[in-house]
């Protein structure tokens, strides 16, 4: 892993040498800083302020995200077109494809066509992933790969704590996000205060032993049915397990906020470790679009 900082360097230097390669694939974690680099980049290559770059565009870069879930081949088909057209500025041309893991099979054909044929000896792709491990191999083999280091969460703490957030959301965010703008942004939403209350009476609710199916529905309903805060719910209680593992094996926990249920929590290592296991098992069917809301009732009831 490399930081955002000496990739740049590097980018510059190739292009100083005219030694770029036409395709690149930025790979890091949500806030590692993959679209602010390609962005970067191009800013240099369009010869254009970057700020004004990422707010009005210009006529040589095209980018492109999913469409709901996915990538589709019409996306494709459009970049294509687009630079099959002659520009009408000189120099290079450049398009970023955000979450490149999307694409459908047959957009990823449309795009490796598109690749083996390239239009112009100016033209620099980026390709920005959060998981490496699911873009197909035909596109990685054609890219040179670049992996991005994240911030740490301690450092994101910090940060957080110079501006006045609480130790407790500067403590939980940095494991929800690791882009310190959305991390700021977090802490005046009020879904988020809601999602860390929510979260707060759920680990009473289970130290307490109370019924936590009767708790689920009184209590999660906001947080049940809305994809992205459940999601952010799941996360944050495989972050609780995770610290609890280590504060129960002696070693040093990261979250202060949650002494006070570790030291009140009966519970042994293998009972963490499949807590982990089911978890991980939601926060996996909540991507893939499964009945995640039959799944987490289930697990549940398992409490």
């Amino acid at each position: 892993m490399i930081k955002k900082v000496e990739v740049i360097e590097m980018f510059k230097k190739a292009i100083e040498k005219n030694r770029l390669s036409h395709l690149y694939l930025l790979s890091g974690l949500k806030g590692s800083g993959k679209k602010t680099l390609a962005y970067n980049v191009a800013s240099v290559l369009l010869n254009t302020d970057f700020l004004e770059l990422k707010e009005k565009g210009h006529i040589n870069l095209f980018y492109l995200e999913p469409s709901g879930y996915t990538l589709k081949t019409s996306q494709i088909e459009e970049l294509q077109q687009e630079f099959y057209k002659t520009s009408l500025v000189d120099g290079y041309r450049v398009y970023i494809i955000d979450e490149i893991e999307k694409l459908t099979l047959k957009a990823a054909n449309q795009l490796l066509k598109f690749l083996e044929e390239p239009v112009s000896k100016v033209s620099v792709g980026f390709l920005l992933t959060q998981n490496k491990e699911k873009v197909i191999d035909t596109i990685l083999s054609r890219s040179q790969v670049i992996n991005l280091a994240a911030p740490l969460e301690k450092d994101l703490k910090e940060k957080l704590l110079k501006v006045g957030v609480s130790l407790e959301m500067a403590e939980l965010f940095p494991y929800l996000d690791k882009n310190i703008d959305n991390l700021l942004k977090m802490k005046d939403n009020p879904g988020f205060q809601t999602l860390i209350a929510c979260f707060n009476d759920y680990l009473k609710a289970l130290i307490n032993e109370e019924n936590m199916w009767l708790f689920a529905q009184d209590n999660l309903l906001e947080i049940k049915y809305d994809k992205q805060l459940l999601g952010y719910f799941l996360q944050l209680l495989l972050v609780f397990y995770l610290d609890l593992y280590y504060y129960k094996d002696n070693k040093e926990s990261q979250i202060t906020a949650f002494y006070q249920y570790y030291q009140a929590y009966q519970i042994n290592f293998l009972e963490i470790k499949t807590q982990l296991k089911n978890i991980q098992e939601l926060i996996k069917m909540l991507n893939y679009n499964v009945n995640i809301d039959l799944a987490f009732n289930n697990y549940i009831l398992d409490l």
